[in-house]
């Protein structure tokens, strides 16, 4: 599912790669790229370049490498050329992925994260304040009132946030979007949204994502917290 309201910060969103074959006698090549730029309008050429992609054993020239321009869609056909370019059509959040395979046909995927925003001209919004859990929190009841405060945006937007949360950095899962509710403590808006489901004595991740009508989206930093035995 795409999300209109959406900009990427690197720093603050993660994705990790996918080992999806083991050999003792071979190692795994390691997926990685690059995109220019992150932030696009709709129509734009977006550059991606998997020449960072490495392996212990084979040389660069040796690997192959598709792509996927957003989460379930096809991949290309393997190629030793290691860039190539696409534009989407319409505002949103996308997943594009990359798919590298060695000589021995052992292969790794990772993803990034491209937004195509109605006008690059509009500003994004600050990311979100984390507030509960804390970081490194321990012993938290496996029903969790998730608590953050928004940042401030350059244009006065109105904002809303996506929820995401994880049993590790690199699975943070989409667990509840366009999010409005708050409440005000000592004048100031405090957003939160009450999950349930989580398992007890389970470390677990979140983050909050603020996203404004122009398709600016901000990933906020990532928090861990340990469910009570």
């Amino acid at each position: 599912m795409k999300y209109t309201g959406l900009i990427f910060i690197a720093l603050a969103f993660s994705f990790g790669c996918t080992k999806e074959d083991t050999n003792s006698q071979n190692h795994l090549p390691r997926a990685a790229f690059s995109v220019i730029p992150l932030r696009a309008e709709a129509g734009d050429t977006v550059l991606f370049d998997a020449g960072i992609v490495t392996d212990n054993e084979d040389p660069l020239e040796n690997l192959q490498v598709q792509w996927a321009w957003d989460k379930g869609m096809p991949y290309t056909a393997y190629s030793f050329e290691k860039t190539a370019t696409h534009t989407y059509s319409s505002e949103g959040v996308y997943f594009p992925q990359v798919r590298v395979k060695d000589t021995q046909s052992l292969t790794d995927t990772t993803k990034r994260m491209v937004v195509i925003v109605y006008d690059l001209n509009n500003m994004p919004p600050e990311i979100p304040g984390l507030v509960w859990p804390p970081e490194w929190q321990t012993w938290v009841d496996p029903v969790i009132t998730f608590k953050w405060k928004a940042g401030n945006d350059p244009e006065n937007d109105p904002l809303k946030f996506d929820l995401w949360i994880g049993r590790s950095i690199n699975d943070l899962r989409l667990v509840r979007y366009d999010i409005e509710t708050f409440n005000m403590v000592e004048g100031e808006r405090i957003y939160e949204s009450t999950e349930t489901g989580f398992l007890l004595n389970q470390d677990y991740y979140w983050q909050v994502a603020a996203k404004d009508p122009n398709g600016n989206y901000v990933p906020g930093w990532i928090w861990k917290f340990t469910t009570r035995p």
